[in-house]
Parts: structure tokens; C-alpha cells; sequence
């Protein structure tokens, strides 16, 4: 497990949550639920020595999500990328590249981490990433402690009542991605 933190903007507050994996049930898999942000943290695993991959795994809710390393001068020798899974649909999306910061000129302090561009996703709960070099080859050059960084906006009790996040159905409640037509070329085979 994992400690993660993430500061809200204007209010100085920090929320830490303990993250794994989750288990796609439960009560966080509402996206209009009131709820606290969140930032889950789950590693990117080796594949023998020349590939890092997180497979298609089952998540708390979460709708941005980012790529990050040991070391704020480290960078990526390759490219990362991610698809998920939209709350209430079996569909994953296409494959989609993140964009990666390039650490600025002599700013390698330690004990700070370089990450990729952050993406909206939207509402998810499921997601899987790999890296790969800029010839399509697995990368055997990567920095240490990759990870993909999850996050939860959270909701608040106002947001919460919120007509406009009824997931576009006009019916309070109902969920996106469960009229069961999914998006043209969103669907990948497993």
C-alpha cells in the first residue's frame, strides 16, 4: 500500500489516503457521491528487465491521472501510456500518450519526483498503463519508482446535488456510460 497526498487549491488543506487496488464494488463508485479528494499511488511493475507495465486492473473511483519517477532530473527515456475504464461500462478506451515534463536545467533536487502532464480521464474506476521506447520497443532505460498517480476530485454536499452531474441522462442518479451504446472506437480488444 501507499500513502498519497494531494493539497486543495485556496484552502491549504492536505488529504492523505492509503490506496491499492480496489475491488470495483462499493459505495466510491458513485461519481455524484459526496466524497473527499483522493490520490491513490499504484507501481509500475517490471516485466523482466526491459518493460514496465501496470495491467488491466480494477480502481477506487478516480478522473485525473498522471505518471511519475524517482528524481526531479530524471527524465523518461520513452513513453507512457494509459487507458482506462469509464464507472459503470466494461469498455476501455484507446491508448492514449501522456505528455511528459522535461525536468528544467539544474533543478534535480532530491527527494522530489518528475511526472508526466496530468489527463482527464473523466469518471473511471479501472486502468492500465505500459511504457514503451519512442520505437515502439519496450524501454530498458527507465527511472526508478514509476508509478501511475490516480486522482479523485472528490465531490462536496453541493456539487453533490448537482443536476448537471446526473452523467448527462437528465435523470438524477443515473451513472455515465450506462445508456450501453458505447463511444465510436473506444472499444479495445483485452
Amino acid at each position: 500500500m501507499t500513502i498519497g497526498a494531494v493539497a486543495l487549491s485556496g484552502a491549504g488543506a492536505v488529504t492523505y489516503a492509503v490506496a491499492g487496488p480496489g475491488d470495483g464494488e462499493g459505495p466510491d463508485l458513485d461519481p455524484r457521491a459526496k466524497r473527499p479528494t483522493r490520490v491513490h499511488d499504484l507501481p509500475l511493475e517490471a516485466d523482466g528487465a526491459t518493460k514496465r507495465e501496470l495491467p488491466r486492473t480494477s480502481t477506487e473511483l478516480f478522473s485525473l491521472l498522471g505518471v511519475s519517477w524517482d528524481g526531479a532530473g530524471e527524465e523518461l527515456s520513452g513513453t507512457a501510456q494509459v487507458r482506462t475504464r469509464a464507472v459503470g461500462s466494461e469498455v476501455w478506451s484507446a491508448w492514449r500518450a501522456l505528455d511528459l515534463e522535461r525536468p528544467p536545467a539544474g533543478k534535480g533536487e532530491g527527494g522530489r519526483r518528475a511526472a508526466s502532464d496530468p489527463l482527464w480521464v473523466g469518471p473511471s474506476d479501472g486502468v492500465e498503463v505500459r511504457v514503451v521506447a519512442a520505437d515502439g520497443s519496450a524501454s530498458s532505460e527507465l527511472p526508478e519508482g514509476l508509478q501511475v498517480d490516480l486522482v479523485d476530485p472528490g465531490v462536496t454536499a453541493e456539487e453533490a446535488k448537482n443536476p448537471a452531474l446526473d452523467g448527462g441522462t437528465g435523470t438524477p442518479g443515473a451513472k455515465p456510460g450506462t445508456s450501453g451504446t458505447p463511444a465510436q472506437g473506444t472499444a479495445m480488444a483485452p
